[in-house]
This record gives C-alpha cells, structure tokens and sequence, in this order.
C-alpha cells in the first residue's frame, strides 16, 4: 500500500535513493539492493587479495591472476561471466571513491576486529545525507506507522499538495479545502496549522495535552519538537503522538472534503483524535500510573 502510494501514479512522491537512507537522513531505512550487492563484491575482492590461503582463490590466483593483482588485472575474453562481473563491480566502486588507492582504504577502514563489516561498508558506498532533526519525532515510540508516513512525507515536502501540481501546471487552480478564504493557496505550511480550521483543532489538542508552549506555524513547531522535546517520558511521548496523529486527522480530512465532498467540524475531528489515541494507548502494554494518567484526560 505505501509503495503504491509513492509510486501508483504519475507523480512520485519520493525517490528511491531518498528511501534508501536512514531515518536519521529523511529516509526509511530501506537497504539498496544495488549498494548491498556492491558491498558483497567488495569482500570478494578483498578476500581474494588478502586471503590466500584458501582453495578456491588459491584456484583464482591460477587461472585469472597469475602475476597481476585483483586490482589492476583486465578481463579477457575467455573468461567466465561471474569474474567479469566481479571485475565490473571493481571498475564501478574505484570510480564511484575517485580512485582504487581510496577503494583500499575504505576496504581497509570496514574491519570489526579481524572480520569484514558488510553494513560499514554499504553505509560509506550509499551516500548519507545531512541528519533530519525531526526524524526523533516521526519515528518509534506509541505511534501508529501510517501516521508516521504521512508526517515523514510532510517534513521532506513531499505531500501532494495543490500547490505542487499547480507549479507543474496539472492544475489550474489552488484553494485550501479546510478554510472559507478563498485566498489562501494550500501548501504544507498552511494545512499543517497555519489555516483557521486546522488551527482551531491544533489548539484543541494542545489544549487537551498540556502544552505550555503553543504555535500554530508548522516551521516553529517541528523545530520545537526536535530541539525540546526530545524526552523519553510518556507525557513527551504522548505529545509526539498526538502531533503525528493530528497531521494525520488533517489530512484526511482534506482528502475527504476534496474526493468525497463530505466535512467534518473541528470538534467532530477531535473526537476522532481523542478516539485514536486512546484506542492504541489503552491496549498496549504500558505502566499503569500512564494509564491512569491517560483516563484521567478531560
């Protein structure tokens, strides 16, 4: 379902070497079946520069290398489909780190003791990019995953909002759902609390919750979230989930106004917030003074 979401139709919504990151860089933590497999080929080389002590590269350093070496020997016409490619790989890695002195000495850095690490060196060959700070919050704690995805999409703009198709011209016009001013133009920003809809149900839940500190800015709040809300309590952990759930009770709500012509107001939507949460909270192992806590919520 969520592939299909990403890519059933004619935009997709996130690249495929985004997916591949960490969670920490904005991604979803999906290994690259591509890098895992260049990774492999590295212990490969590695082994049969290293190790020659063993049958079957002894068998190679017969018949392919003789008195060249794995780095600089040249494939021939003659020889097998698998060397080929193994020597392929070796081409595409030395070029992918500028040269074969830095393949070495990445090879060389992947050790754990006397073993070859696999997942070091698939991280130094896929490419990190710059931490995500608000991933802490996305991810892990009491959180239902589809409220997760839809907040991982909003943080790396990448919702299908109006105004994306409307830059590419797919749509002629752009008019937030959510709000009665015809003037205001839907983005992320302005669905994710900006709006006087989505506003009003924002302040109902940080009401509900506790907060001291209130925004209805999207851009002050996930930076509130990442930077001081970084606690492992539940009070923490519960603000977190009613943050991802609201985006989540937001947007489908527009996507209800939007395809189904049907409307909810903002207290019938906090109800089904209220619902969610408790719902997950209270049939899943957690301390009973937490429990207790929740129940005793107004």
């Amino acid at each position: 379902m969520c592939a299909d979401f990403l890519w059933g139709h004619k935009m997709h919504l996130v690249a495929w070497s985004a997916i591949c990151q960490d969670h920490k860089q904005g991604g979803l933590g999906v290994y690259s079946a591509k890098f895992w497999n260049f990774t492999s080929a590295a212990k490969l080389l590695w082994m049969i520069h290293n190790k020659k002590d063993i049958l079957w590269i002894k068998w190679i350093h017969g018949n392919y290398l003789r008195q060249n070496n794995v780095w600089q020997v040249q494939n021939r016409e003659s020889d097998s489909w698998m060397w080929k490619q193994i020597l392929k790989v070796r081409d595409l890695l030395a070029l992918k780190l500028s040269n074969t002195d830095n393949l070495l000495s990445v090879i060389n850095n992947c050790y754990t003791g006397d073993k070859f690490s696999i997942s070091v060196m698939y991280k130094r060959l896929n490419q990190q990019v710059p931490s995500i700070a608000i991933s802490g919050t996305i991810w892990g704690g009491w959180h239902y995953p589809k409220h997760s995805f839809i907040l991982w999409l909003a943080s790396i703009s990448r919702l299908l909002t109006q105004d994306r198709p409307c830059r590419m011209r797919i749509l002629k016009s752009n008019q937030c759902v959510l709000c009665s001013d015809i003037n205001q133009r839907e983005t992320c920003n302005l669905l994710f609390f900006d709006c006087q809809y989505s506003a009003i149900f924002w302040n109902k839940a940080m009401d509900w919750v506790g907060f001291n500190w209130k925004t209805c800015s999207w851009h002050h709040l996930s930076s509130w979230f990442s930077m001081s809300l970084r606690g492992t309590g539940f009070k923490a952990k519960l603000k977190r989930m009613v943050l991802l759930a609201s985006v989540y009770m937001l947007w489908q709500e527009r996507n209800l106004r939007l395809f189904q012509g049907r409307a909810r107001d903002s207290d019938t939507l906090f109800r089904a917030l209220k619902f969610s949460i408790y719902s997950k909270l209270l049939n899943v192992k957690i301390p009973i003074h937490v429990k207790e806590y929740i129940e005793r919520l107004p």
